[in-house]
């Protein structure tokens, strides 16, 4: 029985609210088409990243790993591709999964810099609201990722055009 399938009956391994805990390095929200591969099967699903750091990702999808799966990712945004090696840290089936990525290559760090630098940095209109900046800073940390989910299953879902759903995230992201 591969990982896929014994996901299915799986128990997360923590709650996401303790992995969120534990994180080293702080998530923004993002969206991204990826395809996940486990490196011990080859079972191959392609999903949507949600939220990005420099040490790993959540991924939007229905059916996942167990958590402690060695996997392969590959990201594709902004025609840069983003691949390394990495393990499922905790799942939740039709939900998804957070992935930790092993040490990364010097060029894949860039990438992933880069990206993250354009969604802190990345606003478009210099004059929003500062009444509406001062709500979106006041969330707190777990609001800001529901919000940058549902936002990503709007774009997904085509209630939002790609571009609409991207210059929210980069809004959302650019509070802190």
């Amino acid at each position: 029985m591969d990982n896929l399938s014994k996901s299915k009956n799986a128990r997360s391994a923590g709650s996401a609210r303790d992995i969120e805990d534990r994180r080293i390095e702080e998530r923004f929200p993002f969206s991204a088409v990826t395809e996940i591969v486990d490196r011990s099967t080859g079972t191959h699903i392609k999903a949507r990243v949600s939220d990005i750091s420099l040490t790993g990702c959540y991924l939007d999808m229905l059916n996942v790993f167990v958590a402690d799966t060695k996997v392969e990712i590959r990201i594709r945004h902004a025609s840069l591709v983003f691949e390394a090696t990495g393990t499922v840290v905790y799942s939740m089936p039709r939900m998804g999964m957070g992935i930790s990525f092993d040490p990364l290559a010097p060029e894949m760090v860039s990438v992933l810099q880069g990206w993250i630098a354009r969604v802190r940095g990345g606003r478009t209109s210099v004059q929003e609201s500062s009444e509406q900046e001062h709500t979106i800073r006041n969330y707190p940390r777990v609001e800001r990722h529901i919000l940058g989910r549902l936002i990503s299953l709007m774009t997904r879902k085509g209630v939002l055009t790609s571009e609409e759903g991207t210059e929210l995230l980069e809004e959302l992201l650019h509070e802190n």
